[in-house]
């Protein structure tokens, strides 16, 4: 595995933002049961759980919020067969009203196939979430930077997704949907850089019962080989909880 000194110190940074992100769970813990649990219920500690289906497999997520002054600590944690990553960022609220709510969540995350013992395998950093909810209108953007080459593990790419929804009813919502990977650098000095994949569709959100969110995204894969035989129809399946 090679790593050199720059990104030593990325992952060295990384530790420290994930021990200070771990004082509000330690603290948690030194409590009692029945003060902890008063405790989350006061403090407003929120949290997630999601799983999409699409050309990735099935992928499984859980996520928290914890309110730290007019910011909070956000954490998630990914996996999908036998990799796994952890995300840790600062949830940013720059508009929170009733009629306007902009939200910025940069993160960074480190990744680890587990099928061999060799370390980290991927360094998603820096990210960058946004969240736009302005009355019927609601926007998201996730921003991804993946460094494999550093680890002998693959390409390094730029993932961006990108919808706008519009709420229907009360319990649906529908709008388009982009998705743009890149390959920023190959393993191979040979790899192709540039743009890999552009899928544009459609997506429908239903609320499904309390706190819990279907969502279902059909799109077009634009950059196919000229040879292939795929129709180049995809896209994904998911389901989110909150609480």
């Amino acid at each position: 595995m090679k790593i050199n000194a720059f990104w030593l110190s990325l992952l060295l940074a990384m530790v420290g933002m994930l021990a200070v992100g771990s004082v509000p769970m330690v603290y948690a813990d030194a409590h009692e049961a029945g003060e902890e649990m008063e405790m989350e219920e006061e403090s407003g500690i929120s949290g997630w759980f999601r799983t999409d289906t699409d050309s990735l497999g099935t992928q499984i997520w859980f996520g928290g919020s914890y309110p730290a002054g007019s910011v909070s600590i956000d954490s998630d944690i990914y996996v999908v067969g036998t990799f796994a990553e952890f995300d840790l960022g600062i949830g940013i609220p720059v508009v929170d009203d009733d009629s306007l709510s902009l939200t910025f969540l940069p993160m960074v995350g480190i990744g680890f196939d587990y099928e061999s013992a060799n370390g980290p395998s991927s360094l998603i950093a820096p990210q960058l979430f946004t969240y736009l909810t302005a009355g019927s209108i609601y926007f998201e953007s996730w921003i991804q930077f993946f460094f494999n080459t550093p680890f002998d593990y693959g390409d390094d790419s730029l993932y961006t997704r990108d919808f706008v929804l519009y709420s229907v009813t009360d319990n649906i919502a529908v709008g388009p949907q982009v998705e743009v990977g890149l390959t920023l650098k190959g393993m191979e000095e040979d790899t192709e850089t540039g743009l890999s994949s552009l899928v544009v569709g459609g997506r429908i959100n239903m609320a499904y019962g309390e706190n819990n969110t279907l969502g279902l995204f059909v799109g077009v894969e634009t950059q196919m080989e000229e040879d292939s035989e795929d129709t180049g129809l995809t896209g994904r399946m998911t389901f989110v909880r909150t609480w």
